[in-house]
């Protein structure tokens, strides 16, 4: 293991980080008022302070045929109100296309329904990006999300040196981008992809300094750069202006982990841990998305010397937290079912599998809320 790049053993601690952190969110004044009020109330005139809904990859295999029956962004929203949600995250490909007298549409619809609109443009490089933030401006979301890359290191970026430039792109494209989302009033947020360690996310939305820009907090996302989702959610609290709510069942296997998408609790992630960082703490407009790829698996070889090469500053106490938190807790192996396997299934089975498995995971997200929400009272 490259020993310089994986476990320093001299600096500043997490703690002392996170506690260095909490000081100066709490030290922004102005900007940090002016970040909570760019956030829209929600939809309808409602007074619930947590919504919980869904994202787009949730209905993966309805999305294909609604794609092809067209104004796909509708019937996701009607779908999805059905399943209980109360907030959908719509993707720049269902509403890029959509003339002006669709998003007319679609916008009143969502009144309707009172279910609050968030957007992602996805890819922040895209030529098209500023396109989407029209789009989701008209739609009255006042959030659009986007990452920056996916599983970057090591095998797409082998150095500390690329992944240097790969941050300063990245936050080249996000001040490019702040005089867009000052003239439409809307907020983009980075989310972390699989990339960014939990430190240099907060690291990267404090030198931009800017009520605009802030984060989509995926709660399982960090495990794949060595973050214990615990405190990565109390890390970047102050800073989340959207989430994605998941579970992963973890297996160690030779070269580090295997990730596989279950339904949440049915996994390694300790969701009522993570939530009670995140419920009191995340500005209240913020809504709770469940980003359900119903057995999505890849790999995270973090045992490699090679994985270690373009990261700077992780402590092995930092690894020893993420390896406590994959192993308390034991995976519900009835849950499991692989996307390979449900790609196999006929395609009314498919639509009724991650329907009733979104609207179980929507539940059992309202459910915890409310328990948490409870036990602070």
């Amino acid at each position: 293991m490259n020993t310089p790049n994986a476990f320093p053993g001299s600096g500043a601690s997490r703690r002392d980080f996170l506690m260095a952190s909490a000081a100066a969110a709490a030290g922004l004044g102005a900007a940090a008022s002016e970040a909570a009020a760019a956030v829209n109330p929600p939809a309808g005139g409602s007074t619930r302070t947590r919504r919980v809904g869904t994202a787009t990859i949730s209905f993966r295999y309805a999305v294909k045929s609604w794609q092809k029956e067209g104004f796909a962004a509708m019937k996701l929203l009607e779908t999805a109100h059905r399943a209980g949600a109360e907030v959908v995250m719509l993707y720049d490909f269902l509403i890029d296309p959509l003339d002006r007298d669709q998003i007319k549409q679609l916008r009143a619809k969502a009144e309707q329904l009172d279910v609050m609109i968030e957007t992602s443009g996805q890819d922040l490089f895209r030529r098209t990006y500023e396109h989407s933030m029209e789009q989701a401006a008209a739609l009255g979301a006042k959030t659009i999300a986007c990452y920056s890359g996916m599983l970057l290191r090591p095998d797409k970026i082998p150095t500390l040196e690329l992944w240097n430039k790969h941050q300063a792109k990245t936050e080249a494209r996000l001040r490019e981008l702040l005089p867009t989302a000052k003239r439409l009033g809307i907020n983009v947020a980075i989310e972390n992809h699989l990339d960014f360690t939990i430190e240099e996310l907060v690291q990267l939305i404090r030198r931009i300094d800017s009520p605009h820009v802030g984060v989509l907090f995926d709660i399982g996302n960090g495990i794949a750069t060595l973050d214990d989702p615990i405190e990565s959610a109390e890390l970047l609290a102050p800073y989340v202006m959207a989430t994605h709510y998941k579970d992963f069942a973890i297996e160690e296997v030779t070269r580090g982990f295997r990730f596989t998408m279950v339904p949440l609790g049915a996994g390694s992630l300790r969701l009522p841990e993570i939530t009670a960082k995140l419920i009191h703490a995340v500005r209240p407009e913020a809504a709770f998305s469940i980003e359900m790829m119903n057995g999505q698996q890849f790999e995270v070889k973090w045992l490699e010397d090679r994985f270690w090469v373009p990261y700077r500053g992780v402590t092995a106490r930092q690894v020893a937290a993420t390896l406590r938190h994959i192993r308390g807790k034991a995976i519900d192996i009835g849950r499991f079912v692989p996307e390979k396997e449900l790609d196999t299934l006929p395609h009314e089975e498919q639509l009724q599998f991650e329907f009733e498995r979104i609207k179980e995971c929507i539940a059992y997200l309202k459910d915890l809320l409310q328990q948490q929400s409870a036990a602070k009272a």
